[in-house]
């Protein structure tokens, strides 16, 4: 190559643990005055790394520009959501075609009145380089909207509320606030979940419209810095929800918003891998619970029994179907469900007056989600897509036992569902076990014989899901013949919940194995061929992507990192850090000798060896309290120390943002646009 990377210095940092002496030549990378990052060698460093990032790639920006504009290209920039009823008012959001931020509006008494704007994010974001608004809540009567947003990418967000009548701020202003906002059914105030200063969420607190945030009322402190809370509403808007929940248990409390009193009251009480979601309907609570089965059963219970011993079964646990969500409606409920890997979706009336009746849907692999409207709505809401099937929302109507097509997103220029072949394939890891695959690619490009080059994404951790739903900004690369392929590996939940739980903890290398055995099927097979193959995944998904690269990297040509979890050793020794005594339940706690050698084994920063890797593309944002920025900086400096090859290894840090990347949709598909630029840079093509 004739660019000349950035050299980190290396000066070692030593400690000891258990029988092992851990030397970490990078370590300085972490500035000391984090989440502040002033130190002007860490800033200096990132600089470089990001000019050389642009060194090697601006002579192709005119690339870049053409793939964000084809990806633009295929994305309706001018949509809106479809309306949902409340009351006698009909919310939305809508996106006009340049604007970055969403436009959430209503209508009142009917979709032929004129539209009022509730909240403009994109004069909002105008005075900042990032802008986010995570949260909004509506009060009861319409009248105040309270909204949550972020300026740095740190996640600590600040509430105020507008009042809707005359489009004027409260002097209300809440800041370090993570998750939902809820209103009290009295209007007079709302809870909310405060963030401590390891990013925890521990207390609930209350307040009370035009007074002192100062004052608000704790309601709820959660004192085990493994578990956070969430505060929530029930579907009947009678209950207030307080959740406190680690990685694989959890305990809820409720409060009664028809009494006077704030004070939660237990449901029952929290053990050890037992997890339940809990909603309200009638004289009863509606449970989701794993107490007899790891795949869930569904009952119910008085609420003036809400015990464990109370519960009643409604719907018993199956080895077959993984109970994943439940919606509760005035006259019906729906379950979601995953059966073979694939969700299943059934309507239930509380009467039984009709049979229960379940959705089918077409393709061999996709995305399909029950979404609650509101409790008086006389049908169910339903998202569906698939990989060659544009987003499509349905309503299944409770009285007529119909679904109905809401609405079918539009693909600017057409889009051919024909022209695309979606599949689902299984390979088989070392240990036996079949590994579902979701791909698609287009009819006319692919040819069979393994010369296709394949973009093969994977996750596998936390018990969270890839679905297998339509990306319309993936067409760029099917139209130039990449096939597009998703490993649904253990570490995931997409098989139930054991398959989550059979890759965590001194079992977690399964991922691993379930990843590369994924690529050598798709090899095997004839879809790609070995050193075809381009991998990418992010947070999590890029510790995936970092132990992959170190053990099987004559497999790849180019793998792409985004926001990778790769120092998994220091992290998890590191209490300080916002995510570390949680995530004990997901990986272990390295201060236990077994889980520290297993976690070093694997962490792909301590397993970076002398040898050829392929082309990587890794960015990081300076502000992510998830995955902190030294991560990816400290792995590409270790990276660029021992790898043997001549091929490409990028580190792009965002100075402006943290773990979601740029600000905005337009962010977004840039950011997608550097990345398809590099790949397709690194393949030739």
């Amino acid at each position: 190559m004739s660019k000349t990377p950035p050299v980190a210095s290396t000066i070692p940092n030593v400690t000891k643990h258990h029988d092992d002496t851990l030397t970490d030549n990078y370590h300085w990378l972490r500035d000391h005055g984090w989440p502040k990052v002033t130190d002007e060698r860490v800033i200096g460093y990132l600089n470089e790394e990001n000019a050389y990032y642009h060194e090697v790639m601006d002579p192709l920006k005119a690339n870049e520009d053409n793939l964000y504009q084809e990806i633009l290209g295929k994305i309706k920039l001018d949509d809106s959501s479809v309306p949902v009823k409340k009351d006698n008012y009909f919310y939305y959001t809508r996106m006009e075609k340049n604007s970055n931020h969403a436009i959430v509006c209503r209508k009142k008494d009917t979709l032929d009145s004129p539209e009022e704007i509730i909240l403009n994010v994109n004069e909002l974001a105008k005075q900042s380089k990032f802008f986010n608004v995570e949260a909004m809540a509506v009060s009861p009567d319409h009248n105040m909207l309270a909204y949550s947003y972020d300026t740095s990418g740190a996640e600590r967000f600040v509430v105020v509320v507008k009042d809707l009548r005359d489009g004027s701020l409260l002097t209300d202003t809440i800041p370090d606030v993570l998750g939902d906002i809820v209103w009290h059914k009295n209007n007079k105030g709302f809870f909310y979940a405060k963030l401590n200063d390891n990013w925890r969420t521990d207390r609930i607190f209350y307040h009370e419209l035009n007074t002192d945030p100062k004052n608000d009322k704790m309601i709820f402190h959660e004192e085990d810095n493994k578990y956070r809370v969430d505060v929530s509403k029930s579907a009947s808007e009678r209950f207030v929800f307080i959740v406190s929940h680690a990685k694989d248990n959890n305990e809820t409390w409720f409060i009664d918003m028809t009494a006077e009193d704030l004070t939660p009251k237990l449901i029952t009480k929290r053990k050890d891998h037992h997890l339940y979601n809990v909603d309200h309907h009638g004289d009863n609570f509606y449970i989701l619970t794993n107490d007899l089965g790891k795949n869930f059963r569904f009952v119910s219970t008085l609420i003036t029994h809400p015990e464990q011993a109370a519960w009643q079964e409604i719907i018993p646990h199956s080895s077959q179907s993984y109970l994943t969500r439940f919606n509760l409606y005035r006259d019906n409920y729906v379950v979601q469900s995953k059966e073979g890997g694939l969700t299943k979706i059934k309507i239930f009336s509380f009467a039984g007056q009709h049979p229960p009746k379940t959705i089918d849907f077409p393709d061999p692999t996709y995305q399909a989600s029950s979404v609650f409207t509101n409790f008086n709505d006389e049908s169910a809401r339903i998202q569906y897509s698939s990989l060659n099937t544009p987003d499509t929302t349905y309503g299944f109507d409770f009285a007529a036992r119909q679904l109905k097509t809401l609405k079918v997103k539009e693909v600017p220029a057409g889009f051919d569902h024909d022209a695309y072949q979606s599949q689902r394939i299984f390979a088989t890891s070392p240990d036996g076990t079949e590994v579902p695959i979701s791909l698609v690619y287009k009819k006319s490009a692919f040819k069979g014989d393994g010369s296709n080059p394949l973009y093969l994404y994977g996750y596998g951790s936390y018990g969270v899901s890839i679905p297998a739903g339509f990306k319309p900004q993936i067409i760029p690369l099917l139209d130039r013949g990449f096939v597009f392929a998703i490993a649904h590996i253990r570490g995931g939940d997409e098989m139930g919940y054991e398959w989550y739980e059979n890759a965590k903890f001194l079992t977690k290398k399964r991922t691993f194995e379930d990843f590369i055995a994924s690529a050598e099927h798709l090899i095997k097979t004839n879809y790609t061929s070995k050193g075809n193959i381009v991998i990418v995944g992010r947070s999590a998904g890029g510790m995936l992507i970092g132990v992959t690269v170190n053990e099987r990297p004559d497999l790849f040509k180019a793998a792409v990192a985004d926001v990778p979890f790769v120092d998994v050793l220091n992290t998890m020794l590191d209490e300080s850090l916002p995510l570390t005594p949680p995530e004990f339940k997901e990986w272990g706690n390295p201060k236990e000798k077994d889980f520290y050698h297993y976690i070093k084994s694997y962490s792909p920063y301590d397993n970076v060896k002398a040898q050829n890797y392929p082309h990587m593309y890794v960015s990081a944002g300076i502000s992510d309290p998830r995955v902190t920025y030294w991560e990816p900086a400290k792995w590409v400096a270790k990276l660029r120390e021992y790898k043997t090859d001549e091929n490409l290894l990028l580190l792009e840090t965002n100075m402006d943002a943290g773990h979601a990347g740029a600000s905005g949709r337009f962010g977004l598909y840039r950011d997608i646009a550097k990345e398809y630029n590099f790949i397709l840079k690194v393949f030739g093509l």
